[in-house]
């Protein structure tokens, strides 16, 4: 199919919205941090921000991406929920958070991932990076070549755990928190992030209680996930998503001087988001859009695309119009697959874009043969 030179199609369509200003600045909400940093899930747009490009340790905040690398091999079938991993002399010999693994015994993949999200577990953090990569370094180095996909231009891994290295490590709440953002995105996720306690059996039949380290997951209203960190270097962080009424949030706080302090300034940050915005739904997926999209050299002349996902993003609760832009061409040449880019949607404040969403496909449409010709032309 060649290239096609899209032709802008301006829709403005008057919904009734609200703009992200009149924003409180980090010290009006009183953070009891040195970084901080809340977006709106759907669009990233930035809602608290706190020196986020501040690069620090961020201690166990490090398993996000440690987590994040364990969901996506298993949506890539390269690790199964129910796999079971022999606990290595080096995994079982972790120090600081740990769900006490023993060495030679083999757990599954579900187990070492809830030991994982709910206590912070050091030694299931390197069972999964070993299962993963075959070792800590050549998993350390699939974190950092994923940092660099997302955009996280201020982290440097050196190990899945986040304990003191002799390698430089560093991270920042602006990136801690995009790679929670992109955590969340897996459903399976919250099935582990949303466990208070548990008692868990080993294999020898041992009891290790499991308790979330995340006292938000018990005490705030809407919190189903979390990740929280210490070290004398770090401090006490945390990165956590909580959502209401439809609308979600993800934020990171750094360097606290102490542990109720992180979860007093992420509840702040919680707090002023679900006061002040509202999830807006602009465009929905599963409603075909309101345009037609010519077909070249098809057995359809026409196709009705739809968004890629939903056109949606927080605004403020009162008071200004945005308009939504599609930039689309005039026509497409067939073939046609199902769920092909035909251009973009977005939101735009004036000249800015807001958030932009992929118009895509809704149908496959063939060639058109010899044969559809001539029935056209009958």
């Amino acid at each position: 199919m060649k290239k096609i030179i899209a032709v802008i199609v301006v829709a403005i369509l008057a919904i009734s919205a609200v703009a992200l200003t009149g924003m409180k600045s980090a010290d009006s909400l009183e953070i009891d941090a040195e970084c901080a940093y809340l977006v709106d899930y759907d669009s990233g747009n930035v809602l608290v921000d706190k020196g986020s490009d501040i690069k620090r340790t961020v201690a166990s905040m490090v398993k996000v991406m440690t987590l994040l690398l364990t969901f996506e091999a298993v949506d890539a079938g390269q690790l199964n929920y129910d796999d079971m991993i022999v606990i290595s002399s080096e995994s079982a010999k972790q120090i600081g958070s740990e769900m006490f693994l023993d060495e030679g015994a083999s757990y599954s993949v579900n187990d070492i991932i809830k030991g994982v999200v709910t206590m912070s577990a050091n030694d299931g953090s390197i069972a999964l990076a070993e299962r993963i990569a075959g070792s800590e370094e050549a998993f350390v180095a699939l974190m950092n070549s994923r940092a660099v996909e997302l955009g996280m231009t201020n982290t440097l891994y050196a190990n899945p755990t986040g304990l003191p290295s002799e390698g430089e490590q560093y991270s920042t709440a602006k990136d801690v928190t995009m790679v929670m953002r992109e955590l969340t995105c897996h459903s399976k996720y919250y099935e582990y992030s949303g466990i208070w306690l548990e008692d868990y059996t080993h294999p020898s039949g041992r009891v290790t209680q499991l308790a979330n380290t995340n006292k938000l997951i018990r005490h705030y209203k809407g919190c189903d996930s979390g990740k929280t960190g210490y070290t004398d270097s770090a401090k006490f962080c945390l990165s956590a998503s909580a959502t209401r009424d439809g609308m979600r949030v993800v934020g990171t706080v750094m360097g606290a001087t102490e542990s109720k302090a992180r979860f007093k300034s992420m509840t702040d940050m919680f707090n002023y988001a679900f006061g002040t915005f509202k999830r807006e739904v602009f465009l929905t997926s599963e409603t075909p859009l309101s345009i037609e999209i010519k077909v070249s050299g098809g057995k359809v002349d026409m196709i009705t695309p739809i968004i890629s996902r939903d056109l949606a993003m927080l605004v403020e609760k009162s008071g200004v119009k945005y308009e939504v832009k599609y930039d689309l061409p005039t026509s497409v040449k067939a073939p046609i697959e199902v769920g092909q880019e035909l251009g973009t949607a977005s939101i735009m404040d004036g000249e800015k874009v807001l958030m932009t969403v992929k118009v895509i496909s809704n149908e496959s449409v063939k060639k058109a043969n010899i044969w559809d010709n001539i029935g056209k032309i009958v």
